[in-house]
């Protein structure tokens, strides 16, 4: 598309550190990340995106890169937005976790089955936050996808090769999320005492 796509406020469905996430306003199946400052997390998040489809790795529970855009905003990288079966943008797990819709012990299952399906298909999350995990409702359950932040952890090439080093990658950013989960729970019990 050689047309440049407008990005209002309207249009935001999540703003992180490094990038604001908007809606794209001709195909409700994506969003477009457009960088704050410089593009070196979707430059990254690209470069492990081609590295794992050279490798036909099930990308099921990823949202995935999907090409870029030019925006008003600068260049934008769409990904699959994902959306509940009544056609609403997914609620992120910290979302789902703060308004009390289930409990860190009720979603415990998936989280599990999204940490098995990372190591089986050897796939490196840079940062695994409740914020970067989607919930998509289906009319069985809640499906968990990572949403944000996939690509390789380290500067070692070998880290998304190997998979011991992959393991490890995974290992200690699940750390991370486990900890970030233990203080929304933290926050949520001393504001109902």
């Amino acid at each position: 598309m050689n047309n440049e796509i407008y990005l209002t406020d309207e249009l935001i469905v999540g703003k992180g550190r490094d990038r604001v996430c908007y809606q794209h306003p001709h195909d409700s199946n994506l969003c477009i990340k457009v960088s704050i400052s410089d593009n070196k997390q979707s430059k990254r998040e690209v470069s492990y995106f081609n590295f794992l489809n050279k490798k036909n790795t099930d990308l099921s529970k990823i949202s995935v890169f999907r090409g870029t855009v030019k925006t008003d905003k600068g260049l934008g990288y769409t990904f699959d937005l994902i959306r509940d079966y009544d056609k609403k943008v997914s609620k992120t797990l910290r979302q789902c976790l703060e308004s009390q819709e289930f409990s860190i012990e009720w979603i415990q299952p998936q989280l599990n089955e999204l940490k098995n399906y990372l190591i089986s298909n050897k796939i490196c999350v840079r940062d695994i936050s409740p914020s970067n995990i989607s919930c998509e409702r289906t009319p069985n359950g809640v499906n968990l996808l990572i949403i944000d932040g996939v690509s390789n952890s380290n500067i070692n090439p070998l880290t998304i090769r190997l998979q011991s080093l992959v393991n490890t990658s995974i290992d200690k950013a699940w750390k991370g999320l486990e900890r970030k989960l233990a203080r929304i729970d933290r926050a949520l019990m001393s504001n109902n005492e």
